[in-house]
């Protein structure tokens, strides 16, 4: 592919209902000051509100609308884009998120400088008016992370969950460059709506040979209550343990693509399934707790996927080896090796609350 283009950025936005938000989106996007040619690329996921009715009389330079007939997922409208962009980089954007006016200037700069792939910064996750904070990184300058960098924080990506802080393991906010993705063909799989982020990423990351980190709050992520959560979602009628098993086959790719020895492989493997169950878990039990989703459900579904992870024989061999970190919950893997539905709740939950007010405290 050649990698010269008129378009030297391409903003992707999968839309779906987000009447509310995409004016403003539009704007700061308008507002940048960038002064090279961008393109935004809208991909409507058949929204159902006046998606069509807000933008009759937007006028905005290099903006291209698609529309879906159907709902086909975040995913899908984000591999739509992918496609249709044309850009030397690629950036991901939700609709009710938020930029700096800067940002395309210092990512872009920054990317061509020293030619990086993949060029992220610090964000702000927005929960409501009252609860905004800014997530740093924890590095005191900018950061350059060389393949064996990537390849360590893939490693430990499945042992500490403070590390998945590290920037890398995401797609909105960043600068991606656009050849690396159409040469290998990455796209987001369409199967999973829950971590869809996180498994492109370590797809993406797998043929980065260089990533750049700035020290600078670019992003606005704006945690949207009135969305239902990710994985009700995902879990309500799908069986969590082959979500588990898709999301950790995806990762085992990209560690033997690395050069990782199959009994390293097979220890991260034992490693991320508990991990990722524990995650699962605790997010869903934070949703129950925040009453993002009805409570007699979100139960329900809870107690589905307890009993699925609890007597799943991959499980019970792999809580023998796990070794949690110091930031995560010690009672959770406790309780899974018991292999009570009982006690794992009562763990779940107590993890819920502490998750929930270290947050409100303005911590990880």
């Amino acid at each position: 592919m050649n990698d010269v283009s008129k378009f030297l950025i391409s903003v992707v936005i999968p839309v779906y209902n987000g009447k509310d938000y995409l004016l403003n989106c539009l704007n700061l996007l308008t507002e940048q000051d960038f002064q090279k040619e961008f393109e935004i690329i809208l991909v409507n996921d058949a929204s159902s509100d006046s998606f069509h009715q807000i933008l009759k009389n937007v006028e905005i330079k290099n903006l291209k609308i698609f529309n879906f007939e159907k709902n086909k997922g975040q995913s899908a409208a984000r591999n739509f884009g992918i496609k249709e962009a044309s850009g030397k980089y690629i950036f991901f954007m939700d609709v009710d998120d938020q930029i700096s006016k800067n940002s395309f200037n210092i990512l872009f700069e920054t990317a061509e400088k020293e030619n990086f792939d993949y060029v992220f910064s610090d964000f702000q996750r927005i929960e409501n008016s009252k609860n905004q904070r800014t997530d740093k990184y924890n590095y005191a300058e900018d950061l350059v992370f060389f393949k064996n960098d990537i390849i360590f924080a893939m490693e430990r990506e499945l042992y500490d969950p403070t590390l998945g802080h590290l920037g890398l393991f995401g797609c909105n906010g960043r600068l991606i460059r656009r050849k690396l993705l159409v040469d290998n063909n990455i796209l987001f799989d369409e199967n999973i709506r829950w971590l869809e982020d996180k498994i492109f990423a370590w797809n993406v990351l797998k043929h980065v040979q260089k990533a750049k980190y700035v020290r600078e709050q670019l992003y606005s992520y704006f945690v949207n209550p009135s969305v239902k959560s990710a994985i009700v979602q995902s879990l309500s009628s799908v069986n969590s343990v082959e979500l588990l098993e898709i999301i950790l086959n995806h990762i085992k790719k990209s560690l033997k693509f690395v050069g990782l020895k199959d009994d390293q492989i097979k220890k991260l493997y034992n490693q991320g399934l508990i991990f990722f169950s524990i995650q699962i878990l605790v997010s869903l039990s934070r949703s129950i707790s925040l009453k993002k989703i009805n409570n007699d459900y979100g139960l329900k579904v809870r107690k589905k996927i307890i009993k699925e992870i609890i007597y799943f024989p991959k499980v019970r061999n792999a809580i023998k080896f796990y070794k949690p970190s110091k930031e995560e919950s010690q009672l959770i893997p406790i309780a899974l090796k018991i292999g009570i539905p009982y006690f794992l709740e009562l763990a779940c939950n107590f993890r819920a609350r502490q998750v929930i007010k270290k947050r409100r405290l303005g911590k990880n």
